[in-house]
């Protein structure tokens, strides 16, 4: 199928401008997120360009550092945005490296499409996880490995391909959890953000099972008739079954 890489290109400047309002109503003097190209690919970058991260502060001073990469591409029937892989870390201002940082690969097809890793140290974590069992080749990995297995190496599942966390739910979190500054409007501008993101999840969960969504429609007044040649689309039952 042939790309359409006009529209591409200006619904990821949509999504990359939506994404500045977002973080904007937190680190108001963060760098804008841009669209760029993958060269050689049909696919085009979401991030910060440089990529230095947003800045979070607690009582004015430097605590957090978010650091956020999209890439996006155009989804199965070439319409609409998709993301293909994301990637948010939470990086302490004083540390090398991050303390959580969630994932998501469209196309995974060996740990959860959607995850969370922690990068901490627990021992009881730990010690379950050095006597694993043996049933999936990651757990095989650990309790065969010489070394000592760490929290970070677990994928935590966060609702596959349509419902998991979005970057307001990520900015609330540290808000709330780590006590991060907030601007006058804040809180609402990530309500907002939450809201566009969810219609927008809402529209691709009626693609992949458009029979229960005309079922609800139908149940709620509304008179819903198949109108176009040939068989209505199935329910996409692999995309609803993934992790």
């Amino acid at each position: 199928m042939e790309i359409d890489r006009s529209s591409l290109e200006t619904q990821a400047t949509d999504f990359a401008q939506r994404l500045t309002k977002t973080v904007h109503a937190v680190a108001p003097q963060c760098d804008p997120f841009k669209a760029l190209n993958v060269e050689g690919t049909p696919r085009v970058s979401v991030r910060q360009n440089p990529s230095v991260g947003i800045p979070l502060a607690v009582d004015g001073q430097p605590f957090l550092n978010l650091k956020v990469d999209y890439r996006c591409c155009l989804d199965g029937d070439g319409d609409f945005l998709a993301v293909e892989k994301s990637k948010i870390a939470v990086v302490p201002m004083a540390g090398t490296g991050p303390i959580f940082r969630y994932e998501y690969d469209r196309n995974s097809g060996k740990v959860p499409s959607a995850h969370m890793h922690v990068h901490a140290h627990r021992d009881a974590f730990t010690f379950l996880m050095a006597k694993a069992g043996q049933g999936t080749r990651r757990a095989r990995s650990r309790a065969d490995g010489n070394t000592v297995p760490s929290l970070q190496s677990i994928h935590f599942p966060l609702g596959g391909h349509r419902f998991r966390p979005c970057l307001e739910d990520v900015l609330e979190t540290l808000i709330e959890e780590f006590g991060v500054d907030k601007q006058e409007g804040t809180m609402e501008a990530l309500k907002e953000g939450r809201a566009e993101w969810r219609r927008t999840q809402t529209r691709a969960v009626v693609r992949d099972d458009p029979h229960s969504a005309i079922d609800v429609l139908r149940k709620l007044g509304y008179q819903v008739e198949w109108a176009s040649e040939g068989a209505p689309p199935p329910v996409r039952w692999e995309r609803l079954k993934q992790h």
